[in-house]
């Protein structure tokens, strides 16, 4: 489980004001790896490797697959997996989502979706596709006031609406059970029924 070095880690990641997923949102990711143990993790939005990590130190017979689209926080994922002793379970591909995700084949029991927010719905066909059936779908910071009223730019509107119509389309779904965690940014957990 979460030991020293990867509290040490966060620590250095958050002091440098890299976006690190926040206390409360980690604890209810792990009980749900926990409670899951998949055996293979998806995680759009790697950052500087935090959540990767934490998810295979939960789930320790899963092999982790993570995109980030930035150079240098690809290399630092792969440094702290190197770090944890977990770089032979995680392989980190730096490009964009959009152009890896409906590239990747396969079936994962879990999928953390933390990369652009305005591009979540986007990702929707093609994760659910890559979702097995009892697999989950954990979306991180889907709360709308995470997109306030400071957030008045056309690009920070723009992921608003789509942030809403993605959170409309999972739950009109209906081969997903739905449920929110709704303190932070909140977050969705689906579960694939079918």
């Amino acid at each position: 489980m979460i030991n020293g070095e990867f509290i040490r880690l966060r620590a250095a990641a958050k002091a440098e004001g890299i976006p690190t997923i926040r206390d409360k949102t980690l604890e209810v990711l792990l009980a749900e790896l926990s409670a899951l143990q998949p055996e293979k993790i998806l995680e759009i939005g790697a950052a500087v490797g935090v959540s990767g990590a934490a998810m295979l130190l939960a789930a320790r017979n899963a092999k982790l697959v993570t995109i980030e689209k930035n150079p240098d926080f690809a290399e630092r994922a792969r440094e702290t997996f190197r770090t944890l002793g977990l770089e032979k379970r995680a392989t980190v591909f730096e490009g964009d989502a959009d152009e890896i995700v409906p590239q990747l084949s396969g079936a994962y029991d879990f999928i953390f979706l933390d990369g652009p927010k305005g591009r979540y719905l986007s990702y929707l066909p093609d994760l659910k596709g890559l979702l097995k059936v009892g697999g989950v779908l954990f979306a991180d910071d889907i709360s709308l006031k995470y997109y306030g009223l400071k957030h008045t730019e056309h690009r920070n509107r723009t992921a608003r609406v789509n942030m809403e119509r993605f959170i409309a389309a999972v739950r009109a779904d209906a081969d997903f059970s739905v449920r929110f965690f709704e303190e932070e940014d909140g977050a969705l957990i689906a579960k694939k029924l079918k």
